[in-house]
């Protein structure tokens, strides 16, 4: 029998090995675009992927360098047109590309999309969940305009787009991820922003939801290791797109920007760079920085963080290994096939 002082003495052993580990883990990893263009020149071609937003900036940009590197690209937009065109362009060069209309915040139209990505090419290896909007100045969160003496209630298009809008694409992806046979190559791309990280003045609503796509990546970067998916985000600074308003134009004045081209670098490396999983790639205009998961796995606590990633990791696990036993005897019973 193990003594209290035993286990004590074995549990803290434990806690010093686990330290350890995560102070020889690199707090981040710098990547240049070179490197982040080999990765998606070595693992993009003929993979299907799904990009949101996919008619201007990022989106637009990453589906085009997909396509260069032999994707199958499927293509949404709020507006079909702005993604066909970026299609068209993709078939012009000798690629495959295909674009449909969808608005993210319903989720009819992004099952539409996964299946109509499915029907034609067959599976979904990638997906970059791009989408997004910024605050728009008519639903400002702190509107104190009162109807009948009441404060009106807050119009939140931000959450519905940046948060709800991914999480379905997310839930989606990993739906058709695992109907996917292929072992290895699945992958997921959130975007996130610096104000993942940092708060931006008269924008609440889009730093809650930039806050929130990372606490997103960082729970289901478990359930995405026991599928064999990789999950990802991307968190750039300011870059001049679409979305890109007045005021931040006057703040950034003088500013030093990165640019288009840097963010879709670290989205190829998001989605093709074998090793990251769990990392968040932070982009500004001295280039890119990786940063894995290990790194929230502090040296504060002795480490706990770490023992409880792995712990958890193990539980889930164990849960999917379950779970497929009572659904394989439960298919056998029925005579239907088990859920893959």
């Amino acid at each position: 029998m193990v003594s209290n002082e035993d286990a004590s003495a074995a549990i803290g052993e434990l806690i010093r090995q686990q330290s350890a580990e995560v102070r020889q883990t690199r707090a981040s990893i710098p990547l240049n675009i070179d490197e982040a263009w080999a990765c998606g020149e070595a693992d993009l071609r003929d993979k299907v992927v799904v990009v949101t937003g996919a008619g201007s900036g990022f989106g637009k940009g990453f589906s085009l360098k997909a396509g260069q590197f032999g994707a199958k690209v499927v293509l949404s937009d709020l507006r079909k047109e702005s993604a066909q065109k970026v299609a068209d362009e993709i078939a012009s060069k000798g690629g495959q590309a295909t674009a449909i209309a969808c608005n993210v915040t319903k989720w009819e139209d992004q099952v539409k999309m996964f299946r109509h990505a499915r029907d034609t090419f067959g599976h979904v290896d990638i997906v970059v969940a791009n989408a997004g909007i910024a605050e728009p100045p008519t639903a400002r969160f702190l509107d104190f305009r009162t109807e009948n003496g009441e404060p009106t209630k807050p119009a939140l298009p931000t959450v519905d787009v940046n948060l709800i809008g991914l999480m379905y694409t997310t839930k989606l992806a990993f739906f058709h991820m695992r109907e996917n046979p292929a072992k290895d190559g699945k992958s997921i791309v959130l975007l996130g922003s610096m104000a993942s990280f940092l708060g931006i003045p008269g924008a609440p609503a889009y730093g809650a939801t930039k806050h929130a796509v990372l606490g997103l990546m960082r729970s289901l970067y478990f359930d995405a290791h026991v599928y064999g998916i990789r999950i990802n985000t991307v968190h750039p600074f300011f870059v001049k797109t679409n979305i890109f308003g007045l005021i931040p134009t006057l703040l950034l004045t003088g500013i030093p920007l990165p640019t288009v081209d840097d963010v879709v670098a670290a989205i190829t490396a998001a989605a093709c760079k074998v090793s990251s999983n769990g990392a968040a790639f932070v982009v500004d205009f001295k280039g890119i920085l990786e940063i894995p998961y290990s790194a929230s796995a502090s040296e504060e606590n002795g480490g706990y963080y770490a023992i409880f990633a792995r712990r958890a990791q193990g539980a889930l696990s164990l849960g999917k290994y379950v779970f497929d036993i009572v659904a394989a005897f439960s298919g056998a019973l029925s005579g239907r096939r088990p859920l893959q």
